[in-house]
């Protein structure tokens, strides 16, 4: 049977974008690079709301349920998602979800990135992609999402995006570490490995050998590589290409780079090389990506 599909234009809906020509701007912004959202929006009653990204999204997304019901698979696990849960999904991780036909679910929803949301992103238990929230916390997320609406309304400027950025810190902060229905499954991370993540972030514009990571945190070669594969199971430079390749996404969904432009900004003198090394860690070639688009 034919079933219809929407990805937005739902009646009271509010969308707001920010605009791309200010994403640079943003991640060298001292107050926003840390954290901050690309997409806001609240979508009430949204009957036929489908979305489905074989290759992930370029940004984590974060969607609460404050009524109606629909349902997700995130990595192959299913999830019901009622009022009062929340639904986070990494960026990259392949994703569907939908409001349910019956009972169609109004949500709030945010697309973020920034070098702390890895930081919020690692306080899941593997595969937790689905929070219940507290009704403690329920009226705080709410009004934060209000008031950025209310913000954007007037205007899409720095102050605005500055302001819903902050309030993006104060909505994870009431569903990590303010909701009584989350425990955190994070572990601590080695000093050394937090700062070879770091200074990878920090590098995503070069290539540095393994030896110049392990020469970060003052380890050999092989003790960083098994400690580093022991804590995020997979290799340093596998994490690192990994790392990449998403900001690549990123690129290509927000500028009108070139590939090619793409591929230097990323210390790829061969774009051919680049353009192989993408599509065998995102699964469809750049241009494909590109033209794919990753809107909610």
């Amino acid at each position: 049977m034919f079933r219809m599909h929407i990805r937005e234009g739902f009646e009271g809906q509010r969308h707001f974008v920010i605009p791309r020509m200010f994403l640079h701007q943003i991640e060298n912004h001292p107050l926003l690079h840390a954290l901050f959202p690309t997409d806001i929006g609240w979508y009430p009653l949204a009957r036929y709301h489908y979305r489905e990204r074989l290759n992930g999204a370029a940004e984590n997304i974060l969607i609460y349920c404050v009524a109606g019901s629909g349902w997700a698979r995130v990595h192959d696990k299913h999830f019901l998602i009622t009022p009062g849960h929340s639904l986070i999904i990494p960026s990259g991780i392949p994703h569907v979800y939908s409001a349910s036909l019956d009972d169609p679910w109004s949500i709030h929803w945010f697309h973020f990135r920034g070098e702390t949301a890895y930081q919020f992103i690692q306080q899941l238990k593997a595969d937790q992609y689905m929070i219940p929230i507290h009704e403690k916390a329920h009226t705080p997320i709410s009004e934060t999402f209000q008031e950025c609406y209310d913000a954007l309304s007037s205007d899409i400027a720095m102050r605005e995006i500055v302001f819903c950025a902050l309030a993006l810190h104060r909505t994870l902060a009431w569903i990590f570490f303010g909701n009584p229905a989350f425990q955190t499954g994070v572990k601590a991370l080695p000093k050394p490995i937090e700062t070879a993540l770091n200074y990878m972030h920090d590098q995503r514009d070069q290539r540095p050998s393994l030896t110049e990571l392990a020469d970060q945190v003052g380890l050999s070669v092989s003790h960083f590589s098994s400690l580093f594969k022991e804590q995020l199971g997979e290799s340093p430079i596998d994490y690192f290409i990994n790392l990449k390749m998403q900001y690549a996404c990123h690129l290509l969904t927000t500028t009108e780079m070139p590939i090619k432009q793409v591929a230097f900004s990323l210390a790829y003198d061969d774009p051919y090389y680049f353009s192989r090394l993408f599509h065998k860690v995102i699964g469809v070639s750049p241009l494909n990506y590109r033209e794919q688009g990753t809107t909610l």
